[in-house]
């Protein structure tokens, strides 16, 4: 069995470094990197882990998440952005381990380290609510079986921030069930992609994926309510100088992890 870590990348070489040399070496391990930059990605990285490389440009995050599931051959599929980093490089052999043996899961998800530009690196665990209040599984975490895209389909080019949110909502309305591994940390995440700098735009895209999948319902709707009240009282806090305050109570909220 082959775990393809699909790793997409646009301008920043030095974040695609961190990100493949935190991959282990392990031979079931097939690495592919999708970069739609302007410079080549440099031929020797992923060569460390049976790398694949297309360097192309794409029609933005979907697009070049659909070109690594394409690539892929193995029987897993794991998205690790460049910038995100593997810390916990057991949970592989975890996941893949607990996917060959319970036939009625389709995916392992766990925690991550979030390098949270206000609160600093919080351990963040899945919120398991419902998909009002946003990501129900932390999509770096995940390792998906790829038979998983047959059923659902591919990433839809139509988001440009909320197509993991999309992608999840479709496994959860085809009742695909997921083996949550509760442990420390799996992977780093830094907090400057687009569903956090664009956080408005992103609530924006998860409504329009709920409507569009017929799935927003009485539950959704509120969580929906809840999670824009909650944005808008961050940003009044901000606004006030409460950068402090803001902080102090995302560390209440959530553990910190020190190595």
């Amino acid at each position: 069995m082959v775990i393809s870590i699909i790793t997409i990348t646009r301008n920043n070489p030095a974040e695609l470094r961190k990100t493949l040399y935190s991959i282990p070496e392990f031979n079931f391990i097939e690495s592919i990197v999708i970069n739609g930059g302007d410079n080549p990605v440099p031929a020797d990285l992923p060569k460390l882990h049976n790398g694949i490389i297309i360097n192309e440009k794409d029609k933005g995050i979907a697009d070049a998440f659909n070109k690594g599931v394409k690539a892929s051959s193995g029987d897993f599929v794991m998205f690790l952005n460049s910038g995100d980093i593997l810390i916990d490089k057991n949970y592989l052999n975890q996941a893949m381990s607990i996917l060959g043996e319970k036939k009625e899961f389709y995916f392992v998800h766990s925690n991550i380290l979030y390098a949270d530009a206000i609160g600093g690196e919080l351990i963040v665990k899945p919120s398991l609510k419902n998909s009002g209040r946003g990501m129900k599984y932390l999509h770096p975490s995940m390792i998906v079986k790829k038979e998983v895209f047959n059923t659902v389909g591919l990433f839809n080019q139509n988001y440009k921030i909320a197509m993991d949110f999309d992608f999840i909502v479709r496994v959860e309305k085809k009742g695909l069930k997921g083996f949550y591994l509760d442990s420390d940390p799996v992977v780093k995440m830094g907090g400057e992609g687009k569903s956090h700098t664009e956080e408005f735009s992103a609530i924006k895209e998860c409504m329009r994926s709920l409507k569009e999948n017929k799935y927003l319902n009485f539950n959704n709707t509120i969580g929906l309510t809840v999670r824009l009240i909650l944005f808008t009282l961050r940003k009044i806090v901000l606004a006030l100088g409460g950068k402090k305050l803001l902080r102090n109570l995302k560390r209440s909220k959530y553990e910190t992890f020190i190595f």
